[in-house]
Parts: structure tokens; sequence; C-alpha cells
């Protein structure tokens, strides 16, 4: 069974033709999106330098980190209850949950952002020099990018998977871009602080623009009734969700912070640009969980276990193809690439790049591991492998870095993460009876044949 047929149809009802609409329009706006970031990336590591790039990625890191409270596993949770609201016309648990979500989301920033300004103007003690200002300046981010989450999650669960990506993944660093663009004509340098506050800038563009969206595409009915909330339930499953994504974004940024205390801001910054260039890597991973996700809770709640597994394998296989055709360049050439993208200067990021490619084909080989675990009730096995790989990876991580700086870091990022891969493909195997791996396409087309 080949992928074109897969995703032709074959997966039920609407949902294969669903399926490749919402890929081929994700591929669209993530190659889009990938152009913009890697020229915000450029000029970001061409403006501040590869010390101040390193303050900026800092920063940005604590940010990231400060965004999942918030969330609290929000995203993944509307996304898999609004979708199931529309199929049952439940318009008041639609309206419910969105409203739930928003408040949530706002109470906590509110939170969280008092409890750091505190921490800065109290304590004072920069993590990194400059760190503190970046952090103040960037202080936005945090409510403006837990809500644009939040307004994407809805659309994508609206079955508007292509919409619910096109503030984050398109908007905001076109508007980034070019703040950055009128910043640098006007002012001839960037320094973090300046960067991270156009960045909130950009946020908010993007925030408004998704907002816009999610209200023109909600079902008419959901402004004729009265909200109705099953907060116990919801947060019963957003918990776990939230020490998921937690420890996600904690493994993806403990590297950052680790190095940031072992090594100079300037090794930092060469692993920024190797690790976002990685980023660039695994959109083909990225694009086909965002599109599955709601096909793939379809499909369980249908009870199809033969076409979610012929699915499954197909995912993986798109996803495996996609990494490894945008990983071959920066493998034959990686030095050179990267000097030219980023400035000479970078060009030592090749090597940690090399290390962090093999890690992102490994995390295609194994599938959609995650999101099938996420999407049909099974998120605490997902929470259970982060928690192990978080401990690994922080294990690793100073022995690591002591022996290879940069490329040592990368190393114990590409292990914690195929040893969570291979958790969660287990997980899988276990609870679901179904093999996410990319072989499972393999035996899908043996048996076709058979």
């Amino acid at each position: 069974m080949t992928i074109r047929a897969l995703l032709s149809g074959d997966a039920g009802p609407g949902s294969g033709l669903a399926l490749a609409r919402a890929v081929a329009g994700s591929a669209g706006l993530r190659l889009g999106g990938m152009a913009l970031g890697f020229l915000v990336g450029v000029q970001l590591a061409r403006g501040l330098g590869t010390a101040g790039y390193g303050i900026y990625g800092m920063a940005m890191s604590i940010i990231a980190l400060l965004t999942v409270p918030t969330e609290l596993g929000l995203p993944q949770l509307l996304t898999r209850e609004v979708a199931s609201a529309q199929a049952k016309a439940d318009w008041a648990r639609l309206r419910g949950v969105i409203g739930w979500s928003v408040r949530t989301v706002l109470w906590t920033s509110l939170l969280i952002a008092t409890a750091i300004v505190a921490w800065t103007w109290g304590y004072g003690r920069d993590l990194m020099p400059g760190t503190n200002a970046a952090l103040l300046a960037g202080l936005a981010l945090v409510p403006l990018t837990a809500l644009g989450n939040v307004a994407g999650a809805t659309l994508r669960g609206l079955h508007h998977v292509v919409s619910g990506q096109i503030s984050e993944v398109v908007l905001r660093p076109a508007a980034f871009c070019a703040l950055l663009f009128v910043a640098s004509a006007l002012y001839g340098s960037l320094t973090a602080p300046v960067a991270m506050a156009l960045g909130s800038a950009a946020a908010g563009i993007a925030l408004g623009a998704g907002l816009l969206m999610t209200l023109r595409r909600l079902p008419v009915e959901v402004s004729q009734v009265r909200g109705r909330a099953d907060a116990r339930v919801w947060w019963t499953s957003a918990v776990p969700m939230a020490l998921t994504e937690g420890m996600r974004v904690l493994q993806a940024h403990l590297v950052i912070l680790v190095l940031g205390l072992m090594a100079p801001a300037a090794t930092v910054g060469l692993y920024r640009v190797a690790s976002s260039t990685a980023l660039l890597l695994a959109v083909p991973v990225t694009l086909f969980n965002i599109a599955a996700a709601p096909t793939l809770s379809r499909l369980h709640a249908l009870g199809d276990a033969h076409r979610l597994q012929r699915l499954l394998g197909g995912i993986a296989g798109g996803m495996l193809i996609g990494v490894v055709l945008l990983w071959l360049p920066f493998l034959a050439a990686g030095e050179s690439l990267i000097g030219l993208l980023f400035g000479p200067a970078y060009a030592a990021s090749a090597a940690p790049l090399a290390i962090l490619g093999a890690g992102v084909a490994a995390s295609a080989f194994f599938g959609a591991n995650a999101t099938l675990l996420n999407m049909t009730g099974h998120q605490q096995q997902v929470t259970r492998a982060s928690s192990i790989a978080l401990v690994l990876l922080a294990v690793l991580l100073p022995p690591l870095i002591w022996a290879g700086g940069a490329t040592g870091a990368a190393v114990a990022s590409v292990l914690a993460s195929t040893a969570w891969n291979a958790l969660l493909w287990h997980a899988a195997r276990t609870q679901l009876g179904q093999d996410t791996r990319v072989v499972a396409l393999l035996r899908g087309r043996h048996h076709d044949v058979a």
C-alpha cells in the first residue's frame, strides 16, 4: 500500500482526503514558515553576533519554559475536545472548553509574569550576563504565545488544520522579520533585549490575526448557546498533557540552559544555530503530527484498528522521506551552507547539526507515536516516557558538554529523544496494538499484495 493510496481516501469516509489536503496545506505553510524562520535566524545571528545570540537563546529558552504552565496542556486537549464536541454537535461543551481554556491561560499568565518580575528585580542575578534584561523585554511572549496556541488548537479541532497554523507558522515570523529589518535599518545594530521586544510585538500581531480567524470559523450555533464546563474532566486530562509538554519543552531547552551555565555565550550561540536548523529538518514530522491528530482520534473512536494501522505506517513513511531529503544537503556540505547562511563564525555548528539530524531521522522512523497516544486517551504513557527521557538527558548533559561542548550536547539530546521514541512505540504496541514505525507501512503493503 503506497502513501499516495493511503492519503487518497482509504482511511475512512472523508478522512484520507482531508488528511491529504491538510498535509499538503501544512507543507506549503511550513515551507513558507521555514524560509521566514531561516531569514529571522540569519538576521538575529548576524545582528547579535555569537555572544548576543547566545544571550537571546538563553532568554528564549526560559520564556519557552514559562509558556508551559500557562498552557497547561491546553492545545492538545482543545484539539481533542473541540473535534469531539463538533462531531457530536455538542455546541455548549464546545463553547465551554474554549472559554475555560482562555480564562485559565490569562490567570496563569498573570501569576507567572508577576513572579518573574518580582524575581528579576528582587534577586537580580543573571543566569548569564544580560539575560535578565532580555527576559523582561520578552515577558509578554508568555501570554501571547499561549493564547495564540489556544486559537490555533481550536481551529485544528474544527478541522481547519491549515488555518490553525497560519498565525504561528507564517504571520508571526513574517512580522518578526519585518520588524527586525526596520530596526536594523533605523538603528544599525541589535541587542538581545531589543530582539526580544520585537519578538513580543510579532507575537501580538499573530495573535490578533489568529483570534479573527477563530471567530470567523466557529459554528454559528456556538454563539447561540450557553457554555457548559466540565472542568474536573478537563483538568484530569490537561495535567498529564501539561506535564508531558513541560518535559518536552524542558528537554528541548535544558541543553541551552546547561550550556549557558557551563560554556561561554558564543558556544550557546553555535548550538542555537544547530538546533534551530534541526527544527527545520523536523518540519515533516511536525506537519504530519499536526495534520493527522484529528484523523487518528476519529479512527480510534470508530474502532477501525486496521485502517488506523495502515494510516500510521503511511505517516511514518512520509515523515522519514521528508526528513532525509532535507537532511542530505547539510550532511554533504554543512559547514559551507551554515557559513553562507549565518556567517563564517557559525561554521562550527555543522558538527552538532549532523548529530541532531540523525536524531530527527530516528524520530521520523518511529512515527506519530506521541500523537497517537494523546489522541486516544493514553497521555499518561507519554508523560511517563517523557519523564524517563528528561532524567536521562539531565544525567548525560554535564559530562558530554564537558567533554565535547556543543557536539556533546547534541549527542546527549539525540540519545534522550531516541529513548523517548522507543518507549512510546512500545506503549503504542502494548496499549493499542498499533505499530507506529515506518516498517508498518512495508508490512501493510505485503499484506495487501498477499
